[in-house]
């Protein structure tokens, strides 16, 4: 099989990228070892900015049809019990949406199918091929059948274990942090407020977001080590976990979990580098580091938009090389380098009950330093503002 672009997963990264390559007549296939629609552990929650990029791919019509939840925002609450409410909709009159992965995604490679994109299910890469160091496209297998898929450029879309990455010898190890990921469905769950929540205890994080169906969906972050050493199965650990936190136990008590429970980890992940002659690594495939705030869907569908602009460019000059996709680069950086820092930042308070307590207080109490956090977890301000000086002593002083 020949085309112009391959695209090795059919998560939120790959088909953005498809799809916006497939808009400007580009020829793509997309490859994915799963057959849709599909399960996958994740949050599950595009924060405003995401919904942005989200109607630009033509899809926000169709998750609402399809019962996506919208909400006005998030409510974090301390380990001391401590609240402060992120509003999108009072601060820029805008929401959140929450949608199962097993619709969105599906949503997704029906959008790229209706454009002409050639879409490979059940395919899993065997190899990546390459002609004297520049990958031309993928060994496949589907069933008992071998395929070549070939391309101008490959694009790594396949997730935190990516195979395009560890083909490409990219991958790069990380000791810190060692966390993982665990999620459900619930039903019966009552939200406050119409709110998505976030709760944080000394033993890690929980969010709590609405999907489509009336159900929640429960994601839980805990330290790989205490995971490793439970007395039971996966499930017993999630529902004595999820109980422990007191601002939610009595709901949990009564809800009923329809789904098993999934996950992922660790919870970080590092490439030497993301591009290079005839590929480009994209969405988790391309690094991740946990932003305690969600919004791993935006990451990876404005990571398939620059990944999207960067290669069209490179075709239409007829250049696939290292060098053509330099830019590419330093657009991820630019666009995700002050959100990173500022991941690393809030990652330090939530480690430390006694810091989180204290910044959830003042920031509760502080109206303009709520806003700006709010803008900034939405994704629709500059993340940069809050690592000065000046903001961070707006929001820690006494």
């Amino acid at each position: 099989m020949n085309g112009d672009v391959v695209v090795v997963g059919g998560g939120p990264a790959g088909t953005s990228t498809a799809i916006l390559l497939a808009e400007r007549g580009v020829r793509v296939t997309l490859l994915d070892k799963a057959r849709f629609p599909r399960a996958k552990p994740c949050a599950e929650y595009l924060n405003p900015e995401a919904m942005t990029i989200l109607d630009r791919l033509s899809l926000l019509d169709a998750a609402r049809d399809a019962g996506a939840a919208v909400f006005r925002g998030m409510r974090v609450t301390s380990p001391g019990g401590t609240r402060m409410t992120l509003d999108f909709e009072g601060d820029a009159g805008r929401h959140a949406l929450g949608i199962s992965r097993l619709r969105l995604d599906a949503l997704a490679i029906e959008r790229c199918r209706a454009l002409g994109v050639d879409v490979l299910e059940g395919t899993r890469v065997r190899r990546v091929l390459t002609d004297n160091g520049t990958v031309t496209g993928v060994q496949a297998a589907s069933g008992r059948e071998r395929i070549d898929v070939m391309g101008r450029v490959v694009v790594g879309a396949d997730g935190h274990h990516s195979t395009v990455s560890r083909l490409l010898g990219l991958d790069r190890s990380v000791r810190w942090p060692r966390r993982i990921g665990l999620a459900a469905h619930f039903e019966s769950f009552p939200l406050i407020d119409e709110m998505g929540e976030m709760h944080v205890s000394g033993s890690g994080y929980c969010g709590v977001a609405p999907q489509e169906r009336e159900r929640v969906n429960v994601a839980m972050v805990v330290d790989m080590t205490a995971f490793e050493r439970r007395a039971g199965g996966v499930e017993r650990f999630f529902d004595e976990a999820l109980l422990a936190y007191p601002g939610l136990a009595e709901r949990a008590s009564t809800a009923t979990r329809v789904t098993s429970v999934r996950g992922v980890g660790p919870l970080a992940r590092r490439v030497r580098q993301v591009s290079g002659d005839g590929y480009v690594l994209v969405g988790d495939a391309a690094g991740f580091f946990d932003p305690f705030t969600g919004e791993g869907i935006y990451d990876a569908l404005r990571g398939g938009a620059l990944a999207a602009e960067a290669i069209a460019a490179a075709l239409q000059r007829g250049d696939t090389s290292a060098a053509a996709f330099a830019g590419y680069d330093a657009e991820r950086r630019r666009a995700f380098a002050s959100k990173r820092r500022a991941a690393w930042l809030v990652q330090a308070f939530v480690r430390s009950p006694r810091l989180m307590d204290y910044a959830v207080i003042r920031i509760a109490r502080r109206p303009r330093v709520a806003s700006t956090m709010t803008g900034v977890l939405g994704d629709y301000r500059e993340a940069g503002v809050v690592l000065s000086p000046r903001f961070l002593w707006q929001t820690l002083r006494p």
